[in-house]
């Protein structure tokens, strides 16, 4: 029974304190021919490390409609999360069943999250996932088996979907909130450096087209379509789609994103070849629909030129040698420019134009902390929510989100930087690419 926590009876007092839950990815051939970890939450006996029963309970972490979109990481993100609450239970108190758990319970395990066991304060947004985590858990859970077990809880007490409405009275769609649990978070959290500011993506663009021209479809990809680094290597030729209108002006162009590229199906590489998170039909953002047609027909020529297959299961993306790009090989030429080109750049922008004391904070972030290739899918969003003016709901169908409180916690902590950039123009632009292509720059 997996509504059980898996002791029995005649041992429950005596090995519940030996015992210990875990996640143990199982590797399993999906439909398009890759192997994939799943997770597998199975109890153990900490002294042997012995499987003691194999309890079901990972088909709760998160419901089937959604478990092709979640990558393997993000799985096993949840799967360590519920390990860790199971692990709670069994340890710190007398339930024996998922069932008998309440708010109260809930609340508890929460609370034990968080200090660390050497007394330092966990992050605050690990601990605030891991809530969101269990309270999809627990519903799960409590909607497969509502029938026949008496619960402590109810689905509607952990989260509630209240439907907004506009002046007419008309719905303006679902905001999945979850159960106030009065907790204070942790206060010590160190929120990952994303930031590329209004501005300087051109500059970035323009130190790529002379010194890493094969990346600066990659770019655009993820500045103006929302990417992500695994989805940008996994683009065939195939894949994009151009959209035209009267006289052959692009109307829009169209990305499918639906399954793992053809030519990384069966990967035998060394290197983690680059995964799509959620499989949908991505479009380019349409204010820059021009653009990217032009920065693509340029790339393809340039393939062309050079004798690379641009048929349509080819890979739009190739190293050096003409194999496939990984995730491992684009995010690396990225940093290498960010360091090498684009940063010595800047600073010499900035002091020849005497902006040097506006861009200082900006300078110092990129020294200090690497923003990451996912920086430009942050510009992306940044750019929807303070130039394009959508609302939540609309950007998260834009970003190829899987629910909306994602992007409605995005907003919130994040708020300080969609002021920035809701405040910044666009005039800095265009003066770096002035200074930049200088003769005497």
């Amino acid at each position: 029974m997996d509504n059980v926590i898996p002791l029995p009876d005649r041992l429950f007092r005596e090995i519940r304190q030996c015992c210990v839950f875990k996640n143990r990815p199982v590797l399993l051939r999906g439909e398009d021919g890759n192997l994939k970890k799943y997770p597998c939450i199975v109890l153990y006996e900490k002294e042997t490390d012995i499987p003691v029963y194999y309890t079901g309970l990972e088909r709760y972490l998160c419901p089937l409609n959604k478990g092709e979109m979640l990558e393997e990481r993000t799985l096993s993100i949840r799967a360590y999360a519920v390990c860790h609450f199971l692990n709670f239970l069994l340890q710190n108190t007398n339930l024996r069943a998922l069932h008998e758990c309440s708010l109260d319970t809930l609340r508890a395990f929460l609370k034990s999250m968080r200090k660390k066991p050497n007394g330092a304060s966990y992050n605050k947004d690990t601990w605030m996932r891991y809530g969101d985590y269990l309270t999809d858990f627990l519903i799960l859970y409590y909607e497969s088996h509502r029938e026949e077990l008496p619960f402590q809880y109810s689905g509607g007490e952990l989260k509630s979907a209240p439907i907004p409405r506009n002046e007419r009275g008309r719905t303006s769609g679902n905001i999945v909130r979850y159960a106030p649990l009065h907790i204070a978070a942790p206060k010590t959290t160190h929120k990952k450096n994303r930031i590329l500011v209004n501005g300087h993506l051109e500059l970035l663009l323009y130190e790529a087209k002379k010194y890493d021209p094969d990346i600066v479809l990659g770019i655009a990809l993820g500045a103006y379509a929302g990417l992500r680094e695994g989805e940008v290597v996994n683009v065939s030729y195939g894949s994009v789609k151009i959209l035209r209108k009267g006289f052959g002006a692009v109307a829009g162009i169209e990305i499918d994103l639906t399954e793992t590229a053809p030519f990384f199906l069966g990967w035998e590489g060394k290197t983690n070849p680059g995964a799509i998170k959620k499989n949908r039909m991505q479009r380019v953002y349409p204010d820059f629909a021009t653009d990217v047609s032009l920065l693509y027909e340029q790339h393809k020529a340039s393939m062309e030129e050079r004798g690379a297959d641009t048929g349509p299961d080819a890979p739009v993306f190739i190293n050096k040698h003409g194999s496939p790009m990984t995730v491992q090989t684009y995010s690396g030429r990225v940093k290498s420019l960010f360091y090498q080109r684009f940063l010595p750049a800047l600073k010499l922008v900035c002091e020849r134009q005497g902006t040097y004391g506006d861009n200082a904070a900006f300078i110092d972030a990129y020294t200090e902390e690497y923003p990451g290739a996912h920086m430009f899918r942050h510009w992306f969003t940044m750019y929807l929510l303070t130039k394009a003016g959508l609302t939540s709901g609309e950007i998260m169908k834009w970003r190829g989100d899987s629910s909306q409180e994602s992007m409605n916690d995005y907003i919130h902590e994040n708020a300080d930087m969609i002021r920035l950039f809701r405040d910044t123009s666009y005039t800095f632009q265009s003066r770096i690419i002035d200074a930049v292509i200088r003769e005497d720059f």
